[in-house]
């Protein structure tokens, strides 16, 4: 999140650009600093960085001398040359001293990111300085994502240039809900493709199989659970009009809902379809849930078109991303 700096000598005018901040923005009080004149935010430059520093351009130099321009001037002219200041990312003048800016504007214009004149009867100059830190918290979010997404990705080609396991899943819920399917359709083909060595007369991969939606909610478990500690099954995901619907899994507080269903007739299939368009409006009013995820395991002597069934049930975008994945059960008993 952003860090800013006020400078200002006049508290009432400090605390309410403050609040301001607070009231509007999701930053953090320890986050917003404050000085009250230029010696003072000198000594907090020198130690922190800030992405965002709002300046009353007439200012004291230290606490009880005289308010002049000048001052201003001189201490952004300091700022700009002076290698042990942290020079903040953006500066903002917010001032209420017309005149004395005015004698100054071409020394402030070439320094400044933006000059708001504040009026304690207008909310002109709130709205104003509003709008730059909404786009300076908007920017540093961006930038904290692509610089996360770039390191990851060094690390991932790392790990498989290296054939080094790797249980990254996802940068967000559609993404992890989308990569969980593909680890679930994964592990119906790992026992076929395994051979019982001469040495391992007990380990009989044979005998894993699915014929029942409890048979594939346990094996949904067993192999999401490394990946996943905090799987719950059974978990209450939403009350609604008195009733309550259980989701077969959960994921962090119902972040990401699954449900596993399985089809080994036609009639079955009639009613799973039905079933995940009622379910897709009753998770939807939990706004705790940000991605839906159904596994729908099919015996082969079911005639089922996957491809249509996932993309006519998924949904790509918010209020709330789902991902349906059709899956052809290989562990079924001969």
């Amino acid at each position: 999140m952003i860090k800013i700096l006020i400078v200002d000598d006049f508290q009432p005018k400090r605390d309410r650009i403050k609040n301001l901040i607070l009231d509007n923005h999701d930053i953090q009080e320890s986050d917003v600093w404050v000085a009250r004149n230029t010696k003072e935010a000198r000594r907090i430059l020198y130690k922190e960085h800030f992405d965002l520093m709002i300046l009353d351009l007439v200012l004291p130099i230290e606490e009880s001398e005289e308010c002049s321009a000048k001052n201003g001037t001189d201490f952004l002219h300091e700022i700009g040359v002076n290698p042990s200041i942290n020079p903040p990312i953006h500066i903002v003048g917010l001032s209420g001293y017309k005149e004395e800016v005015q004698e100054c504007s071409e020394d402030f214009s070439k320094k400044l990111w933006n000059l708001i004149s504040y009026d304690e009867s207008s909310s002109v100059w709130q709205d104003q300085l509003q709008s730059i830190i909404y786009h300076l918290v908007k920017i540093r979010q961006q930038y904290i994502n692509a610089t996360f997404s770039s390191n990851s990705n060094v690390i991932i080609n790392y790990l498989e240039q290296n054939n080094i396991p790797n249980t990254f899943i996802g940068f967000n819920w559609k993404d992890i809900a989308s990569n969980i399917a593909n680890i679930v359709e994964r592990s119906l083909e790992v026992p076929a493709k395994f051979a019982n060595g001469s040495r391992a007369r007990n380990i009989n991969t044979s005998s894993i199989k699915i014929e029942s939606e409890y048979d594939f909610q346990n094996l949904i478990h067993l192999v999401l659970r490394p990946w996943l500690p905090c799987l719950e099954a059974e978990n209450i995901a939403i009350i609604f009009d008195g009733n309550t619907k259980s989701a077969d899994f959960s994921i962090r507080g119902n972040s990401l809902i699954i449900e596993a269903k399985y089809i080994d007739s036609t009639g079955k299939k009639n009613d799973t379809l039905k079933t995940l368009e009622g379910l897709k409006s009753f998770y939807s009013m939990n706004s705790n849930v940000k991605a839906l995820l159904f596994l729908i395991l099919v015996n082969d002597n079911v005639q089922i078109d996957k491809y249509k069934i996932e993309s006519e049930y998924s949904q790509q975008t918010l209020p709330l991303p789902i991902c349906v994945k059709v899956i052809n059960n290989k562990l079924k008993r001969e």
